[in-house]
């Protein structure tokens, strides 16, 4: 009877073992797939002539943007009639910004593809506050 048990245990437990691993194996392979569709994006995005604004603590208009902005979703400001759209990269430190035509370029070279959702800020004033302060530190024009 006592053999029987311990039988019964060291099953148990190799059961356990190999249904641990594979959901340790799952889980790394979704944070795979996640981490790859992030790189991807973020290199359409540079292609597609989104520009990269640092953030640092010399940009605190930047940091409050890069932390209201959904993360992997493109997000877009209007205002007057000026569309941008912004993505995040908090692991860098960075946005990227552009404008109608660089998000035109982004979707054309995914080929439909959804890297990420775009989504409309319910409030433009973190952005275009940013989007002050990046034209007053010296940055170009988005689009030109």
């Amino acid at each position: 009877m006592t053999v029987s048990l311990r039988a019964r245990f060291i099953t148990i437990l190799f059961i356990l073992f190999i249904f641990s691993t594979a959901l340790l194996l799952a889980g790394c392979a979704a944070r795979q797939d996640r981490l790859q569709d992030l790189v991807t994006t973020e290199y359409f995005l540079d292609k597609a002539g989104f520009q990269q604004w640092p953030v640092n603590d010399t940009t605190p208009k930047r940091q409050a943007l890069l932390n209201s902005i959904p993360r992997g979703k493109i997000t877009t400001f209007e205002k007057g009639g000026v569309t941008y759209h912004a993505y995040t990269d908090e692991h860098a430190q960075r946005l990227y910004i552009g404008d109608g035509a660089a998000y035109q370029k982004y979707e054309a070279m995914t080929h439909g593809r959804k890297l990420c959702e775009r989504v409309t800020a319910p409030d433009s004033s973190k952005f275009w506050s940013c989007y002050d302060e990046y034209k007053s530190l010296g940055g170009t024009q988005l689009g030109k």
